[in-house]
């Protein structure tokens, strides 16, 4: 496209203030405003015909769209990022101004507008939701009236995306504007990864020793209709709180794993390998041996869990020390990483000890792992990472969307960010869009983004065993090297895909993580 061309309608995109002002134009000289408003995800016929319907009304068009962290249409919505989507708008010649709302609805932008005619699509003719109510309500009562109309010719963007989605070409497009608009160039992510090396970290959390039986499976039991298996080699792999720590050194960083393990051969491994990785282990051994959770597998296949990491509360001795230990490596250079897998080390009363000396560290980090963690323990964290089961659970809430769900929990437990796994191909990211006084209602400053995996593999594709420990790990240490949200997102689910790909739990190394950033092409544009 020639750049003056784009340049020649890329002028309709305007700001509040200038919309208004045009509006006041318009209404000095008796002209006709028109209004629309919607997601706009993929422009097809049905909206041509029902933005040209909307023309004939009146002599000025002004279309508004959903801005990206507000459009509630699923995992991976909008396909089409905010800016692309306005553009595809003004390039329409009977469009006369466009607008990005950064709201969840246009009743504000409404009621600033006061437009002479609201066009809606004839689905909402009958449509009794509160928030189209109310949208309605704005437009009349400033002397507007409503008309329902969806053109000639029915189309979906849904229906569009889920069939040809595959065949365009609009993923590598998203995620470059998503980097632009959040600073994430190759310079920038490998500045904030140098000044993870040499900095500290505080991991405390439950360690699990995840192990893998290979079996083949020769026949049927004799004795009843079950699967006979003939146990063959064994892998163990430190999971957990353990494999966040290890994950934070192969970065390059200093960190200190404060953790509950047993007296048996496999805690004295525990150590031995955590020590060769550099990882400063503080133990406290309180159990008889080590949780362990055992996946037995034929050929490729897991085909159960056997689960023998029975939780054992932290006790009020252990407890002194813990928090002790906790006071002599605070500083505001530290990041703290709270790890719960639900197994007794991060205790309620542990928890509240933590929030109490909070400001003791330069940055909280918080993760959970299954049923067992609890969410609601890791309050006034810097980023939170959880699965969606996890929110689900900690909110126990199974019908209302992520997006509802991650308010929720950010308002009760003044998370400042959140990160959420969707999926097979990404993850959301929430974040407050301003700082607010420690306390303070801050509704409607909720951002949602969808960040697809930067380099090729899907989430969970693979061995699934690692990904959210990769992902809390490494978020927590850009986020410690100062990385913004979204930054901190980009590397992270970069560093789980990476780890997905492997069988079992294996270290990530910082070398291999930076040339994989080097190669996304997204970051080279």
């Amino acid at each position: 496209m020639p750049i003056h061309t784009r340049q020649t309608f890329a002028r309709k995109i305007i700001d509040l203030d200038t919309l208004c002002r045009h509006r006041e134009m318009a209404r000095r000289s008796n002209r006709t405003v028109v209004h629309c408003h919607g997601c706009f995800d993929i422009v097809h016929p049905g909206h041509i015909r029902y933005l040209q319907f909307a023309k004939q009304q009146g002599d000025l068009l002004i279309v508004s769209l959903t801005g990206d962290p507000h459009v509630g249409k699923g995992e991976g919505r909008p396909y089409v990022p905010q800016e692309l989507r306005a553009e595809n708008l003004a390039a329409l010649e009977f469009v006369d101004y466009v607008y990005i709302n950064p709201e969840p609805t246009a009743v504000t932008l409404l009621a600033a507008v006061r437009p002479d005619v609201y066009i809606k699509g004839r689905e909402y003719e009958y449509n009794r939701h509160p928030g189209f109510l109310k949208e309605k309500s704005t437009v009349e009562a400033a002397g507007g009236r409503v008309i329902f109309s969806s053109g000639d010719v029915i189309y979906s963007s849904s229906h569009i995306i889920d069939q040809y989605a595959q065949h365009l070409d609009l993923e590598s497009e998203n995620l470059q504007l998503f980097c632009r608009r959040y600073e994430i160039t190759t310079d920038s992510l490998q500045s904030l990864l140098d000044d993870v090396v040499d900095r500290p970290y505080v991991v405390l959390g439950d360690m699990v020793l995840d192990r893998y039986q290979y079996c083949d499976a020769s026949d049927l039991a004799p004795d009843a209709p079950m699967m006979s298996l003939v146990p063959l080699e064994r892998q163990d792999f430190l999971g957990g709180a353990a494999m966040v720590a290890r994950h934070l050194a192969g970065l390059g960083a200093e960190v200190t794993l404060i953790s509950s393990i047993g007296t048996d051969d496999a805690s004295d491994a525990a150590i031995d390998n955590l020590e060769s990785m550099g990882v400063n282990l503080l133990p406290i051994r309180n159990r008889k041996k080590m949780a362990t959770k055992t996946r037995y597998v034929v050929e490729s296949q897991k085909l159960f869990l056997l689960d023998e990491s029975p939780s054992t509360p932290t006790d009020s001795g252990n407890e002194r020390y813990l928090l002790e230990q906790l006071g002599k490596l605070g500083s505001p250079e530290t990041t703290l990483v709270m790890y719960d897998a639900g197994l007794g080390l991060v205790t309620d009363a542990v928890a509240q000890a933590v929030i109490a000396q909070r400001q003791a560290y330069g940055k909280l980090v918080g993760g959970t792992a299954g049923a067992r963690g609890r969410l609601l323990r890791l309050a006034e964290s810097d980023l939170t990472v959880a699965t969606e089961r996890g929110l689900r659970l900690a909110m126990r809430d199974y019908e209302q969307g992520v997006s509802s769900l991650a308010w929720r929990l950010m308002h009760d437990t003044h998370m400042r960010t959140l990160l959420v796994p969707v999926g097979r191909k990404g993850l959301l990211c929430f974040d407050q869009q301003k700082e607010q006084a420690s306390g303070a209602a801050w509704e409607g400053n909720l951002r949602s983004e969808y960040l697809a995996s930067p380099i090729n593999g899907l989430v969970g594709g693979g061995d699934r065993l690692g990904f959210e420990e990769a992902l809390l790990a490494i978020a927590a240490g850009m986020t410690g090297a100062g990385a913004n949200t979204q930054q901190a997102a980009f590397v992270a689910l970069a560093a789980a895909v990476m780890e997905a790909r492997q069988s079992g739990h294996q270290p990530l190394d910082g070398h291999e993580l930076r040339e994989a950033l080097a190669g996304i092409e997204a970051l080279r544009l």
